[in-house]
Parts: structure tokens; sequence; C-alpha cells
């Protein structure tokens, strides 16, 4: 029987967990707020914040039953897993500050990361296969000097050699309008074959579900971000995985893959941090400052939006009437709320069909180190059900591997999330003993989360998908009377983290010349 959003949101004692550490419930106060904002994620946190620094009266509604929106920590599993964001880098700024008003610490993991990732096991079609043999492999799709990448290389180094602009800053401006097409049309332009961009573009997808739904605009996006934090690039690709340059110092010819098990050197001064204890602590910090009301369990079903003030109705039937309303719920789940009237037609549109990126974790804990025993990494990358496999290292050494996070993502996501939990956790733990033998009755599912499942987000982060770009982008954040909208979807000059709270800037601005 296939799995229902609502089913898959939870998994073992973590919701119990979560909601010993959420802040405090405060009762709501007499009389209405001069604004509600819709989610407590960080974009919601910190607009709210903002409002409340300049005077102004809010009142947080959060659907959940905890804080903290897609950073979500699992605090009962060993090491503390981050289901949610992961981490932040050197051009974080607003991130960084955010951590230090909130008197909540980061801890730089560069060097563990660097050497989690290197090295990872290769398996190609069920089989092991050793970097140093990829070139030679019968399965090795590419061609030319690519066919010395590992599959996780391709798509970068594609990217790095044929993008047909260089102003990635300005992906969104009306001049690159006319690469608004999908990455698999531009990636035949360059005579890739549909083999080479199945493996080294769709298998274990950063972006979207397949190379067909995603604009080349919204990955100039994501490269200029890399590109911003340019000290990570050296040891992380779009995928996660560790690699060599994508490219020669020249920029044209792809250079080989990175010797398996040796880490890349730490460039100086490079940041890849977490928030100390799980990086869910930062919204908890973030919600414990605030002076208004923040409610859980506020399912929003309806808003109503006029000229001078605006309200929001619950699924519990309470009614919140302020001078303004902010959003920060995706647009894969405000396409569910009424809307009273409709927004503009273009905006409409893009609240009802912003793609956004299927992903399912499995976060396994391990009895014992099955990898000593068949030499091989504990990180796999797979064209297989379990996708990618991140070995977790936050113990007391950088050697000690605490849980293993199995990324499930694109079609690989949805076709995992067809069985449900119970037949998911099976079918990961089965594959794990297949390619792994050794791994046979030393593994524990300790929890599973589908963001495609999860009511509250419908996926995990945006996506522009070919010609959204062109005729969306501009229409989605624009106040529609008294509503207004932020969240990382609608940032555009960051991503993720720091793309929440660059739209909670924006946002706060546009609240305060309304209402303020």
């Amino acid at each position: 029987m296939s799995v229902t959003r609502r089913q898959f949101v939870a998994t073992t004692a973590a919701t119990a967990a979560l909601a010993g550490l959420a802040p405090r419930l405060r009762a709501a106060g007499a009389g209405d707020p001069d604004v509600i904002v819709i989610g407590a994620g960080l974009s919601g946190l910190e607009t709210a914040l903002m409002l409340e620094e300049n005077g102004l009266k809010v009142r947080v509604l959060e659907g959940r039953k905890r804080i903290g929106g897609r950073m979500y920590t699992l605090f009962d599993l060993p090491g503390h897993p981050e289901v949610g964001g992961n981490s932040i880098a050197n051009a974080y700024g607003r991130s960084i500050a955010a951590a230090k008003r909130n008197g909540v610490e980061i801890v730089n993991v560069a060097q563990r990361l660097m050497t989690n990732r290197s090295g990872q096991a290769l398996f190609i079609g069920g089989e092991h296969v050793k970097l140093t043999d990829w070139a030679a492999h019968p399965r090795n799709p590419f061609t030319g000097e690519a066919h010395k990448l590992p599959p996780w290389s391709w798509g970068d180094a594609m990217f790095k050699q044929h993008m047909p602009f260089r102003d990635l800053e300005n992906w969104h401006d009306a001049a690159h309008a006319q690469h608004d097409i999908s990455v698999h049309q531009f990636l035949s332009s360059k005579g890739a074959t549909d083999a080479q961009i199945r493996l080294g573009y769709d298998t274990n997808i950063a972006y979207g579900t397949t190379s067909r739904d995603v604009s080349l605009l919204q990955q100039a996006f994501a490269d200029h971000w890399q590109a911003v934090n340019r000290g990570a690039v050296t040891a992380f690709t779009r995928t996660g995985a560790s690699t060599a340059p994508a490219t020669s110092p020249s920029g044209s010819t792809p250079a080989a893959p990175a010797t398996a098990g040796v880490a890349p050197a730490v460039p100086p001064n490079l940041l890849i941090g977490t928030f100390k204890g799980g990086n869910q602590n930062l919204p908890i910090a973030m919600a414990r400052r605030l002076k208004g009301d923040v409610l859980q369990g506020k399912r929003v079903v309806a808003i109503e939006a006029g000229s001078d003030s605006a309200t929001v109705v619950c699924s519990d039937g309470s009614r919140h009437r302020a001078k303004a309303v902010v959003c920060s719920m995706p647009f894969s789940t405000l396409r569910d709320v009424a809307i009273d009237p409709l927004p503009p037609s273009l905006q409409h549109k893009a609240i009802q069909t912003l793609g956004y990126i299927p992903i399912t974790q499995f976060h396994i804990v391990p009895k014992k180190p099955f990898w000593e025993m068949d030499g091989l990494s504990p990180s796999m990358w797979t064209d297989g059900p379990l996708g990618m496999v991140l070995a977790q290292r936050s113990g007391k050494t950088d050697a000690e591997v605490t849980s293993l996070t199995v990324w499930c993502r694109g079609l690989n996501g949805l076709f995992i999330d067809r069985f449900g939990i119970e037949e998911g956790k099976r079918m990961i733990l089965d594959e794990f003993a297949r390619l792994r033998p050794a791994s046979k009755g030393l593994l524990t599912v300790g929890a599973v989360h589908s963001w495609t499942a999860d009511p509250f987000s419908a996926g995990d982060w945006a996506i522009f998908q070919p010609g959204q770009v062109r005729e969306l982008r501009a229409a989605m954040a624009v106040p529609h009377q008294r509503l207004f909208f932020c969240g990382e979807h609608t940032a555009v000059g960051s991503r993720g983290i720091e793309g929440a709270f660059e739209s909670a800037e924006r946002v706060s601005l546009e609240v305060l010349s309304a209402v303020g």
C-alpha cells in the first residue's frame, strides 16, 4: 500500500524527543497582533524577530508540533543526524550572524566531512567498482576525457565547460531568458547521450526529479551559489560527493578523480559549519527570543487578504486577524490553502506549479563497523535503491561513525515512498546486505523521513522547471494586498539556509513599508 504524506512524517521516538526540546508554548494574548507569520522555520522566525525589533506585535502560526520547518534534527539518535538543513559555509553571512545573535555556537566540521566523503565506494549495477577501474568499465557511458570521471563529477564538468553565460549571479535576468530550457535539452545539445545524462545527472539528482524538469537557469543559480562559497567547491559537488576539481586549471579538460581514500587538504579559513548540538537548535533559540505568540499545531487552511488587513483560518476553526500576514509556507503546500481573493494569474500559477525535489532519508545505526570487515568506505554512491549513503561522523574523533544516512532522491525517492515505511525499511536493509554482505544483521533503521510525504513540505527545496524562471519568478514574491511571501523559494542571491534569511530581510522591509 502506498504511503500518505501524513504517515511518513515521523518515526521512532523522534517526535517525542523534539517535543521536549521545543520552545514553551505561549497562550494567545488579548487583541489582534500587527502581523501574523505563517511558519516557524528560519524565514518565518527571522521575519517575526525583525518585525518585533521594529515595534510590531507578531504572532507565529506553525502547523507542525515542533519548531524548525526544514531544519530538523534527530536528537534521539547517536550524533544527532540532520534530516533537514545540513551545513553552512563561508558566504552564509546572515546565518552566521543569526547564530551569534541567538547564542548558538557554530562548529566547523570541514575536515570531518572531507575525510568522510573521500574514497566513497562506487556501486554500479549492484557491483562494486574501484575508481581506478572505472575508466575502462563496460558500464561507463562517458566518452573522451570524461570517461575518467566518476559519475558524480560528470555533470559538474559539463556545466563548467559549457555553461552558455558566465553572469551566473544574475541568473534570473531577462537577458538570460533564452536559457530557461531543460537541463536535458542543454546537455543533449552538447552531445551528451541519454545514458550519460541518466547516470551523470539524474542518478542521485541534486535538483528536481529528472533532468527534464530542471531549468538550466536553476542550475546556473546553484552554480553561482557554489562559486560564492568557492572554498567548499574544491571538496564537494552538487551531489555532496567528494571529487577532484571538475576541470583542469584551463577550465576545459575534465580531470581525473581524486585518489580514493585520501581526504583533500582543508583550504585555509574554509568553513563548513553546523550548529552545536543539532542544527534545529538555531530555530529553537530564535523562537525562544520572540515576545509574541508561537502557536504550534495550527495548520492553515485559508487566507483572506484585504487592502488593510488579512485573516488566517486554521483547521481547528480558529481565525487570526492582523494588519498583515507573512506566509513562509512552501508553494508545494500553499497550493492546498484557499486564498481569497486569488492572487494575480502568474503568482497563482507559480503557487500551483513550482517544482520541489523529492527526497526520502533512512537514518541507519550500525551495531558494528561492517566496513572494517569488507575493507570499503562506509559511504557509498550507487545507482540503485540506496542512492547515496553518507557516513555521519559526529563522535569524539573523525574516525567514529555514529550513523549512516541513506539519501533517496528524485525518481528513487518517489519509488521508495510507494512502498510505505515498513516495506521501505526492509528494502533498504536488504539492499545493504546485497551490496555489502558484511552488513547483514548489523544495521537498525533509527528513523525515516520523506520530505515529499511530509504534509507541511510536500518536497524539499524548490526547483524552477523549464520556462518558470522566465514566466513566473518575478511574480512569485510580490505582495498580494496584505499577504506577503518569504521562504527559500523566493530568494535570488543565495540558497538553502542562507536563502531563508535573505527572504526574511526582503519581506520585513515590505511589511514595515506597508504597516509600520
